[in-house]
């Protein structure tokens, strides 16, 4: 005899335990399935390992995709003194971090725990290294290959992402979501660190400084792809909080020349900056060039900067031509970088791509195309900046979906 469920979760991250527990508290009988041997494995490797659930600065604003608004039905019903009282309800206080904005568990481990308990308790089941093969739908519910033969009245599909490799690998969720009719976007690497064409930057590893950046292709400025905040310079590329803001936007422009515009000296005005630089070298002129620009830039900036100025070693301030000048302002506020691409899906923690919105209710996340079925969490075309952003809205549409499930 096939064992029957009312509703099979695919996919144990926070969106599919928040989606299970809620369905099984409203008296279904649940299921929920991951191919991994422990779940919410991703969540726990986002937010450079602080595993933000959500942030201070929550805005739709901080959503992009063809219609970011899409959103914001599910964040309203979840919204963030709700995501914080149903945590702090299941033993885990949320606390604001001293940077990004970021709202988080004391550790990842602690929500997902959380998640799972309130899961076990309501009634549903999980299950682990359940590789879920084919879902076929039925005139009464679904029928699930997943090592055995499952039924099910309702299935919703919460498998994250591209699944990232380090995590097992796998395309489950496109493949299953495409077999059933959804057109889905291609993947790309998102929150990820960007590599470029030249060399300087990597001889600044461990640099850490707040920057304004702005990405072009083809000499033209991309839409919502300017953002301001850290960006920390490696052996391998440049990383932090602005790069993941505007990584998502890379391997879809690669080959047509894209370019990153770097301001070092973000919420100043150009005529601001100059001044500075005129008044701090007009004190200074005896003082030599690389002691001086430290009162402007980090020495090691600095210095690579004066190089490329020509400037030979050990001269004065007073010996700079104007020129010089002029080229280490442009330097400051508008630095350009041949970005060559990203430091790749393994690194990534997140990615673009995913089932197309209009082909799924916002309000329920229920799919337009396939009764019964549901689509939340990161399954879905939408991305968000870097810190707890998508995390919220994970939990947030698995709640929606739990509540409307089988209604």
């Amino acid at each position: 005899m096939l064992a029957s469920f009312d509703v099979i979760v695919v996919g144990g991250g926070l969106s599919g335990l928040m989606a299970g527990l809620t369905a099984a508290g409203r008296g279904h009988s649940v299921a929920v399935l991951d191919r991994n041997a422990g779940v919410g494995g991703k969540y726990c490797y986002t937010s450079m390992g602080a595993a933000a659930l959500t942030n201070t600065g929550m805005d739709l604003s901080r959503f992009h995709g063809r219609d970011a608004r899409f959103v914001s039905d599910a964040l309203r019903e979840f919204d963030a003194p709700a995501l914080r009282g149903w945590f702090d309800g299941h033993g885990v206080q949320l606390a604001d971090a001293d940077y990004y904005g970021l709202v988080c568990p004391p550790s990842g481990g602690e929500a997902v725990s959380a998640l799972v308990e309130a899961l076990e308790s309501s009634g549903a089941e999980l299950r682990t290294e359940c590789n879920v093969t084919s879902i076929e739908p039925g005139s009464d519910g679904f029928r699930i290959e997943a090592g055995e033969s499952l039924t099910a009245r309702s299935v919703i599909l919460a498998t994250g992402g591209s699944n990232l490799p380090q995590l097992g690998g796998g395309e489950d969720g496109y493949r299953l979501a495409g077999a059933l009719g959804h057109h889905c976007e291609p993947a790309h690497a998102a929150h990820v660190g960007v590599t470029v064409g030249e060399s300087w930057p990597t001889t600044l590893a461990g640099l850490w400084m707040d920057v304004e950046l702005n990405l072009s292709v083809a000499g033209k400025p991309l839409k919502d792809a300017g953002t301001t905040g850290s960006m920390l310079f490696t052996r391998a590329g440049l990383t932090g909080e602005a790069v993941f803001n505007i990584s998502r936007q890379v391997e879809p422009n690669l080959g047509r020349g894209v370019e990153l515009q770097v301001n070092f000296h973000p919420g100043m005005e150009f005529d601001d900056v100059a001044q500075w630089l005129h008044r701090v070298f007009g004190e200074r002129t005896r003082e030599p060039s690389d002691r001086a620009i430290d009162f402007i830039l980090p020495a090691s900036l600095g210095g690579v900067f004066l190089a490329h100025q020509k400037v030979k070693p050990g001269a004065r301030v007073m010996q700079l031509h104007e020129r010089q000048r002029q080229g280490l302002l442009k330097e400051m506020t508008d630095t350009r970088l041949t970005v060559t691409g990203t430091l790749g899906m393994r690194a990534a923690e997140s990615c673009t791509g995913g089932v197309q919105l209009r082909q799924v209710d916002p309000r329920t996340f229920r799919s337009k195309l396939v009764p019964g079925l549901y689509v939340v969490g990161r399954l879905l075309d939408i991305s968000a900046d870097w810190g707890g952003f998508e995390q919220h809205f994970s939990l947030a549409s698995g709640r929606a979906a739990g509540l409307s499930v089988l209604q």
